[in-house]
């Protein structure tokens, strides 16, 4: 497909494209490997097969699960999330299966654990890589048998739920490396959904962009944003390593920064922004003095706004973060006409 025909899809070519609405958001697509790894999800949702959801970090994995148990019997019940790279090794196993009072230093009260607040319906176990061997092990007498004991207890409890999970890590890998066990792997890879990176489907790009835009314009208060042709040219040819949740975050940015109705180039993270640079600077500017002043401009606004975001457009933090005079950094807020408080209005996803 040619990088026309993406960044200008015929209508035609929207008739294979899904826009579900999920618990977590819609899954947006065009590419046929997706929609097929879709329709798989939603031909085993109402199952109680253990299912498996890999793919790179940012590329869906939980919308997957959430659609999954939306299409399911159990679409009332509890629905629980576990990261388990969020967890420290030493308290996954409390905060898996709980503990009783006593049960370690600090345990001063029962805690119920995820997989009993999941009882009935389903657990989500993102980044199943993470978790340590010897909740690997718990985890499968629980898929084997359906019981648990809360750390710190003799006593034998059932649970029933359904288990879904995710990773970013190749699990086959791991087994024969030997740092993940093969009889778990084995037990939850029943049924495997594979997510394919964004940087492999880039006609779904313009179909995402059109969907923050409309979104986020609706949350900033700019409606009917458009996105300059160069600026949707370089947001197709990056490849996104962050992959959606990287197109989400540069758009929320330069949703931020449009003016006149319009995202343009200089509206985007810089890494999208410069990505072929050099070729912009020698199409514009012909002298080394006007091709430095335009570098020095661009680091300049995307630093600033970077800073800002990550400062929650106060000033006073910003400059002290950054290491300019607060007098500086309001300095080049006006020549950059970029505003602070426009990084104060919240996001809500």
């Amino acid at each position: 497909m040619s990088l026309s025909a993406v960044m200008n899809p015929s209508p035609r070519s929207f008739q294979r494209q899904e826009v579900r609405p999920l618990s977590g958001g819609p899954f947006l697509t065009r590419d046929e490997a997706t929609l097929e790894a879709l329709d798989l999800a939603r031909q085993v949702a109402d199952t109680p097969a253990t299912v498996l959801i890999t793919g790179e970090s940012g590329a869906g994995k939980e919308l997957v699960a959430a659609m999954i148990r939306d299409d399911s019997g159990a679409r009332a019940r509890p629905f629980v999330a576990v990261n388990c790279g969020a967890v420290t090794e030493s308290l996954q196993e409390s905060e898996f299966f709980g503990h009783v009072k006593g049960a370690f230093t600090g345990a001063t009260e029962r805690k119920v654990g995820k997989l009993e607040r999941a009882n009935g319906g389903t657990i989500f176990l993102d980044e199943i890589s993470e978790m340590s061997p010897t909740l690997q092990a718990a985890l499968l007498r629980t898929l084997q048998t359906g019981e648990y004991s809360p750390v710190g207890s003799s006593e034998t409890r059932r649970v029933d739920v359904r288990v879904l999970a995710a990773s970013n890590r190749d699990l086959a890998a791991m087994v024969e490396a030997g740092t993940f066990r093969r009889d778990l792997y084995y037990r939850l890879n029943i049924i495997r959904i594979e997510l394919k990176p964004l940087r492999e489907r880039k006609a779904d790009v313009p179909l995402l962009v059109a969907h923050f835009v409309e979104r986020m314009g609706g949350q900033y208060a700019k409606p009917g944003l458009k996105v300059s042709d160069d600026a949707m040219r370089r947001l197709v040819a990056y490849d996104y390593p962050g992959n959606v949740r990287e197109l989400e975050n540069a758009l929320q940015r330069a949703v931020i920064l449009a003016r006149g109705g319009e995202i343009g180039t200089r509206d985007l993270p810089p890494e999208i922004a410069e990505r072929d640079v050099a070729e912009a600077v020698a199409n514009e500017l012909g002298d080394f003095q006007g091709s430095k002043a335009a570098a020095v401009e661009r680091f300049e606004r995307g630093y600033l706004t970077e800073v800002l975001m990550k400062c929650g457009g106060i000033v006073s933090r910003a400059s002290q973060y950054s290491g300019l005079s607060e007098r500086n950094f309001h300095e080049k807020l006006k020549r950059y006409d970029i505003s602070a408080k426009s990084f104060r209005t919240p996001i809500r996803v």
